[in-house]
């Protein structure tokens, strides 16, 4: 079974690369995201420990949640960074689980969640990527503190904070995407998706830095007339006029002037222990070495054969917590 369930998941992950190459070919659309991020925290909360198992710990061992938070950091990053784009033109994938209000007290957001969220999004920030909070929930007491982050080193997605709100707070310094409500696209009319459409582009992508899209994955259930109405104003309404507007280029948004001065200015992990074993490490190669008996052969060849096994090995655990 777990053989089985790892060809799996590689045959999951290729099939990703024709369908990436088939929506800019047919569609003209460049995928959102690469690679795939969660925070120390959220991973204790939906996998390791799961919500209740947290609550509790929370009150009955907060310090040893912290280290756990702190142990995950780079291997966490480890993950980011070695999925993310390597053009570095798409963010890395950021999925906000467990640290909005009502899930856990904005004190402990303070002591456990951002702690040990914020230099990961800096070390990717530091190594030239850009990262796209998925910020599903209501997220509006933590804007102030998303604002440490550099400029332009996050894309904030709105699932259901009041857009508006979101650009008046953010806009300044962070793209923005989102913000179509999912139970309007399913069960509102298209004339009311048309007037909320209409408005958004004309106060929340006024200044640019804005991305159509709706609050979450729309499902099944998104009418298609709907669908069709947010797709027909985007395309009538959500252009510039000639002349107000710069070209796009292909340089990445970590590679502007700018950003490469922030980008030299983070800490990110910076100064942090180093893990035991290393991230992206099973078992090492110096470890297994001493287990096994004399090589006669090409130890060279016997280790990179037992670190890419190894590394494939590794690869499934984290997916394991990160994507499934």
């Amino acid at each position: 079974a777990l053989v089985k369930s790892a060809m799996a998941m590689l045959q999951y992950f290729y099939a990703f690369g024709p369908q990436v190459g088939r929506l800019r070919s047919e569609c003209g659309t460049a995928s959102a995201i690469a690679g795939i991020f969660k925070a120390p925290f959220d991973i204790l909360a939906d996998k390791l420990r799961g919500y209740v198992g947290l609550t509790m710990d929370m009150h009955t061992q907060p310090k040893k949640v912290l280290k756990a938070c702190e142990a995950l950091m780079p291997h966490l990053v480890n993950v980011g960074l070695t999925t993310a784009d390597p053009g570095k033109q798409v963010p890395i994938g950021y999925w906000m689980h467990r640290g909005c209000v009502p899930f856990v007290h904005p004190q402990q957001f303070d002591s456990h969640y951002w702690p040990t969220l914020k230099p990961c999004i800096e070390e990717f920030w530091k190594n030239g990527h850009q990262t796209l909070f998925y910020a599903e929930g209501r997220w509006k007491y933590h804007f102030d503190t998303f604002r440490e982050l550099p400029d332009r080193s996050i894309v904030f997605h709105c699932d259901q904070d009041d857009i508006f709100e979101v650009h008046r707070k953010l806009h300044d310094k962070f793209a923005i995407s989102g913000g179509i409500p999912n139970v309007m696209l399913s069960w509102g009319k298209p004339e009311e998706v048309r007037e909320f459409v209409l408005r958004v582009i004309k106060e929340v992508a006024k200044d640019g830095g804005y991305i159509m899209d709706a609050g979450a994955i729309m499902q099944d259930d998104t009418s298609v007339e709907n669908m069709k109405m947010m797709t027909q104003v985007c395309r009538e309404h959500g252009v510039y006029a000639s002349g107000s507007y710069k070209t796009p280029t292909d340089t990445p948004p970590a590679d502007l002037p700018s950003s490469v001065e922030s980008r030299k200015k983070v800490k990110g992990m910076a100064g942090r222990k180093a893990p035991k074993v290393k991230p992206g490490t099973c078992f090492p190669w110096e470890q297994r070495a001493k287990d096994l008996p004399q090589i006669t052969g090409d130890k060279d060849m016997v280790r990179n054969v037992w670190e890419s096994i190894d590394a494939l090995g590794n690869m499934y655990i984290w997916q394991m917590l990160l994507s499934f």
